[in-house]
């Protein structure tokens, strides 16, 4: 998953314009030829700013399922978060004005060739940008907090990663007694690390966002 090339376009007075333009350059040097449109709901969704920038014959036809050209061997067509299923689709993912939980929806999707984020506020930008370190499109707003990690809370992160069955997560007991004693042993080593930026680190090493999530559970209980 982390492989998978990601963008981001920060909230600002130009971000649809920059975005689609983004996304048009996308699909010409990478040969995508499908794009998924992601946003919150579909109900009224033609009265928002992504719909008015694309035009009202073209916010009809995507509300009636009907892909439309974005550029020349391109369609793209609408899902909201709720009806989004990543292993249904193939191609570039844009979730605009999504939040970072709907997001993990698209982050998570194995055959995605790129995905580009819209954050409707700042806060999700930097939570999203924090963890993938994408590209922007545009001016970046802020940087993103880095990564504290020592070398040895990396190494048995990763030893833990290449342990363990990636495809169930910590849902195997074994599993997540064995990240238990991973994370136990780091504290008793006298490591520090913030429980969110092991969940991101886990998000860009291979981890569903449901067992990064639990990993992030374990770091914070057991401190």
């Amino acid at each position: 998953m982390a492989s998978v090339s990601r963008y981001i376009v920060e909230r600002g007075p130009d971000q649809i314009r920059t975005a689609f333009r983004g996304i048009v350059d996308l699909c010409e040097s990478k040969g995508i030829a499908k794009v998924t449109l992601v946003v919150p709901q579909k109900r009224s969704w033609d009265a928002t700013i992504v719909a008015q920038f694309l035009g009202p014959a073209v916010a009809k036809a995507l509300l009636k399922g009907q892909p439309v050209t974005i550029t020349k061997g391109a369609m793209m067509r609408l899902e909201s978060a709720q009806t989004f299923r990543g292993h249904t689709s193939h191609g570039l993912f844009v979730g605009a004005h999504i939040s970072v939980k709907d997001m993990n929806k698209l982050d998570d999707s194995w055959d995605a060739q790129a995905i580009v984020y819209l954050p409707w506020n700042d806060m999700e930008g930097q939570e999203w940008r924090a963890t993938w370190n994408p590209e922007t499109f545009g001016p970046i707003v802020k940087n993103p907090p880095v990564s504290s990690f020592s070398a040895p809370v990396e190494d048995a992160l990763s030893q833990l990663t290449q342990s363990i069955n990636l495809g169930t997560g910590l849902g195997h007991p074994s599993d997540k007694r064995h990240a238990e004693r991973v994370i136990d042993k780091l504290r008793a080593d006298g490591y520090s690390f913030e429980p969110a930026e092991v969940r991101r680190w886990a998000r860009r090493n291979g981890w569903s966002s449901n067992a990064a999530a639990d990993l992030e559970s374990i770091a914070r209980k057991r401190r």
